[in-house]
């Protein structure tokens, strides 16, 4: 979970895509071991998740939110969170960056693992 989602609201998570849909059940497993998320980002096993300028490089570059957005309304969260409704109600979305056309693979000195 990166610092820029208060270490608590944001989670990458890379994952070996065999078939159509495991980055759907990454996303459901992902709010369902932890209610305070509110944004799951799931990308190929090529982008290091550690390193959040790759993370944002592939949702620059792969993501397509006609096929790769997941919004989830009225889901339980943090009630600590400022832009939540009462009792912690927020929206909570996932994207979903994969390389599904198997040719945009990192550039501008990224190094692919």
């Amino acid at each position: 979970m990166p610092v820029s989602g208060n270490c608590r609201f944001h989670a990458y998570i890379s994952i070996a895509k065999r078939t159509p849909g495991q980055a759907k059940n990454a996303i459901c497993a992902a709010f369902a071991a932890d209610m305070l998320l509110k944004h799951v980002v799931i990308v190929d096993d090529d982008i290091d998740v550690f390193d959040e300028e790759r993370v944002l490089w592939a949702v620059s570059n792969r993501f397509q939110a006609d096929r790769g957005l997941v919004v989830i309304a009225n889901a339980q969260g943090s009630e600590l969170d400022p832009s939540a409704g009462p009792g912690g109600v927020t929206p909570k979305w996932a994207s979903t960056p994969l390389n599904r056309l198997g040719i945009f693979q990192p550039s501008c000195g990224f190094q692919t693992r």
